[in-house]
């Protein structure tokens, strides 16, 4: 509306200014205001005459332009005003390609150090639980020590007893030898349940079995005292060995074969507890016996519970009778028919030869040494199948 009202205001301008010229010189045709302009220019003389003319076009065109550009100037200021309220209000601009490293850096310091804090707890923790450990072990060590003392003492006083007294149990006509000593009871049941060609009665055995039970009981806490002797010692496994071998058949009793037992592995099971230790049949044999005594004759001492094994003894091995019985023992089965056949022209022995033969070195020596029959020097030696029926 006020474009309009100045439109109508300049067209009244130039109305009036066109009447004015018309009656100064009618004969002249009307001017456009560019020849006005252009007459202005040109003539210096004529400017009095169209100074009211020109003035108003000028006016009028200066209105035009002034009218125009308000908007133009109005939108170009809204546009600064905008730009300028945008570029106040917008956050400086930061370098985030040189802030990343940083960030990095921090986060992999903190985790650094949490890494560190943790390896420490875990060091300390563990070195708390290697103290509580060996604190537990010390008194265990310690209990053990004073438990081991303890059964020591009552070992000590049981042997005393049965040395004095020897066992209080059997027949009248089958009483433990006093010297028998720890072996009493063993000493009266051998006495009793095998024959002196060695014949063993399992079935009387299980009768008492719970007298047995009560010797391997002794056996297992009795401390083997290193001030004991050699026979002592070497008696005291010879024993073991052949107790626990009765034992193992009367659990299993009645049974045909100890190698019905195990796969045909018995001498291999740990289950005997002597000496703070678990032992198998061969632990007793060939881990001490043997290579400690280095005795050949204890192989006709212990007994393996079969037909073709050497005769298991009808009495107890003491330290007083262990040598005269491995040599009566030794004597006995190498001219006993049943189990070797020696003449002057044929040798045929027992497997026990074959399978122990380091320990008896040179055979026909050893066997000429106790056979009754001399071995020529041109005599092979053969070997005897092994009967591994039951020894009843």
């Amino acid at each position: 509306m006020k474009n309009l009202f100045f439109i109508s205001i300049l067209f009244f301008l130039f109305s009036c200014g066109g009447e004015t010229k018309t009656d100064a010189n009618s004969a002249e045709t009307t001017s456009s205001p560019i020849e006005t302009e252009q007459t202005k220019v040109n003539s210096d003389t004529d400017a009095p005459k169209n100074s009211n003319v020109e003035g108003t076009n000028v006016l009028a065109k200066n209105e035009i332009e002034k009218e125009m550009k308000p908007e133009e100037t109005t939108t170009d200021v809204t546009a600064k005003n905008i730009s300028s309220k945008t570029t106040t209000n917008s956050k400086p601009t930061v370098d985030r390609s040189a802030a990343a490293p940083i960030a990095k850096n921090e986060i992999e310091a903190k985790a650094q150090i949490e890494a560190e804090k943790a390896k420490a707890l875990s060091e300390k923790i563990r070195l708390e639980e290697e103290m509580r450990k060996a604190e537990a072990a010390k008194k265990a060590k310690e209990a053990l020590v004073e438990k081991m003392k303890k059964e020591r003492e009552e070992r000590a006083k049981v042997a005393e007893k049965q040395e004095k007294v020897g066992s209080i149990l059997g027949s009248n006509d089958k009483k433990p030898s006093v010297t028998a000593g720890i072996h009493g009871d063993f000493d009266a049941l051998l006495k009793k349940y095998v024959s002196s060609s060695g014949v063993v009665n399992y079935q009387g055995f299980k009768k008492e079995e719970i007298r047995l039970d009560a010797y391997l009981k002794v056996l297992e806490k009795t401390n083997i005292e290193k001030t004991w002797s050699r026979n002592k010692t070497l008696a005291f496994w010879i024993n073991a060995y052949n107790a626990n071998t009765i034992k193992l058949i009367l659990k299993n009793y009645p049974l045909k074969s100890i190698m019905d037992l195990n796969n045909g592995k018995p001498w291999d099971v740990k289950w005997i507890k002597i000496d703070l230790r678990t032992l198998s049949l061969n632990n007793i044999e060939n881990d001490i016996i043997r290579p400690k005594y280095k005795e050949p004759r204890i192989h006709f001492a212990v007994n393996c519970a079969a037909k073709s094994c050497p005769p298991l003894l009808n009495r107890a091995w003491t330290e007083s009778n262990l040598n005269s019985n491995l040599e009566r023992q030794t004597k006995s089965f190498i001219n006993n028919s049943k189990y070797n056949t020696i003449t002057a022209g044929n040798v045929e022995v027992s497997k026990i030869f074959d399978w122990y033969g380091k320990d008896f070195g040179d055979l026909k020596s050893y066997l000429n040494k106790y056979s009754n029959t001399t071995i020529g020097a041109g005599t092979s030696i053969n070997f005897k199948t092994y009967n591994w029926n039951l020894n009843n």
